[in-house]
């Protein structure tokens, strides 16, 4: 993780000026997500789902940071208060799996939403499957034990399935576990995904150095496909325009309601200024926007953002 942090910090410094970087660190301990670096005593904080986010964690603090130093403070703080504890196998356990989370962010140098370019780099901490028989765990240690292989296992079927050639008709459970939840979009999403199987030379772990191969061998044969999600020009000006035309026909309809004079024309991208209801005076128009729009695509973006805040302002008012 280190070698990374100088990587991208390397990187970011020396080829990309102007990038903004950012962590949060959380836990899933007993399938309850806690937050690593609030200040505050970590408490559960829920998984929530949108169509534009996908699964994200609510109410999680995300901390700027510019150094090696700082991220590696991050690091051990967040590592100092996770979830840790002894059994008969080892005296410094993991009882949680751990999300260390970098996003990469370039200041946006105008409200266009084309202008935002974001990534995400995931670094995940597994808990390693116990054997209650090896471990001798009870009480708590038991039921900590249970939750860390039963996510295990939800995340050994996700990966399953998502290596069956058939997958396009099978249903993806991400949904059985936070794990899964929160790593959905690292197993089937537009990424890269890694996995590094810590296993030991031991021939008394063997069957557990075998499950932990089997285990990594079914993960490198998913497959995903890099993308840079981007809005490109016409997209944005298509969207744009039809946005326009729904706000001119709402307008025209409440004017007919509110019985003001008909001003704006059809057909045409008619340059409207705010009116003051209810006297309605004081517009102007620019006939033939739209062509000169086409004309000139590198400020179409700022006309047509333009004209858009303007129909919401009359459209507002009346």
């Amino acid at each position: 993780m280190q070698r990374a942090f100088v990587c991208l910090l390397e990187q970011t410094q020396r080829y990309r000026p102007g990038l903004v970087l950012s962590a949060s660190y959380v836990e899933i301990h007993n399938e309850q997500v806690r937050d690593l670096l609030s200040p505050e005593s970590p408490r559960p904080l829920p998984v929530r789902w949108s169509k534009t986010r996908g699964f994200y964690i609510e109410n999680l603090l995300t901390v700027e940071f510019g150094s090696l130093e700082t991220i590696m403070d991050l690091l051990q703080e967040g590592t100092r208060r996770r979830r840790s504890a002894a059994h008969a196998l080892n005296g410094h356990s993991s009882r949680s799996h751990a999300l260390l989370t970098i996003r990469i962010c370039r200041k946006a140098m105008s409200p266009e939403p084309s202008s935002c370019q974001k990534g995400v780099l995931c670094f995940v901490d597994l808990a390693g499957s116990e054997r209650v028989k090896d471990t001798g765990s009870a009480g708590e240690r038991l039921v900590e034990a249970s939750n860390i292989n039963r996510s295990l296992l939800a995340l050994g079927h996700c990966i399953s399935l998502l290596v069956d050639p058939r997958r396009k008709r099978s249903h993806i459970p991400y949904r059985d576990s936070k794990l899964t939840r929160l790593l959905a979009e690292s197993l089937g999403g537009s990424g890269i995904t890694l996995m590094v199987a810590c296993i030991s030379p031991s021939s008394r772990c063997l069957p557990e150095t075998l499950r932990t191969l089997r285990f990594a061998g079914r993960a490198k044969k998913v497959t995903t496909k890099p993308v840079a999600h981007r809005v490109t020009r016409e997209k944005l000006l298509r969207s744009l325009e039809q946005e326009i035309q729904a706000l001119r026909e709402e307008n025209l309809s409440l004017r007919q309601q509110l019985r003001l004079p008909r001003i704006l024309g059809e057909g045409t991208a008619t340059h409207t200024a705010p009116t003051q209801l209810p006297e309605c005076q004081g517009e102007s128009h620019a006939p033939g926007q739209r062509g000169a729009l086409r004309r000139a695509p590198g400020s179409a973006r700022r006309s047509l953002y333009g004209l858009l805040q303007e129909f919401v302002l009359e459209n507002e008012q009346l």
